[in-house]
């Protein structure tokens, strides 16, 4: 045994052999656990990894679902705005029809005019 290996391990100088091999047993034993610990680790982490890959596909599921209830919701409403906005222009020739009667019956009878003007609307949330 040389100066270099006492200088890196002085245990094996002082205590003979079988304590040099007891000093890399518990090393041993300690990387034997970590090793252990770590491959523990991580399939864990394999597990988990697993796990989120599901939740990501049914995220994209359940996303892909959402956007087509939302395009189908703005459909609706169109399709409902389209209706209200048809019925308030009907009300609205029907206001200009009553008033136009009630001109040429005002005028018919010589009876002075009402003062009556159409209600118009505009619809919120085009």
């Amino acid at each position: 045994m040389g100066f270099s290996e006492s200088k890196f391990y002085p245990s094996r100088l002082f205590l003979g052999e079988g304590a040099f091999c007891m000093e890399y047993e518990e090393d041993l034993k300690k990387l034997e656990s970590n090793v252990e610990k770590m491959l523990t680790s991580l399939d864990s982490a394999q597990e988990d990894k697993i796990k989120l890959q599901a939740d990501i596909a049914r995220l994209e599921q359940d996303k892909k679902g959402l956007e087509e209830q939302v395009k189908r919701l703005k459909d609706e409403k169109k399709n409902i705005h389209q209706r209200v906005s048809g019925l308030l222009g009907s009300i609205e020739k029907w206001e200009k029809l009553t008033v136009a009667q009630s001109d040429s019956l005002s005028s018919a009878k010589g009876v002075g005019k009402d003062t009556f003007e159409p209600v118009q609307g505009v619809l919120i949330g085009n």
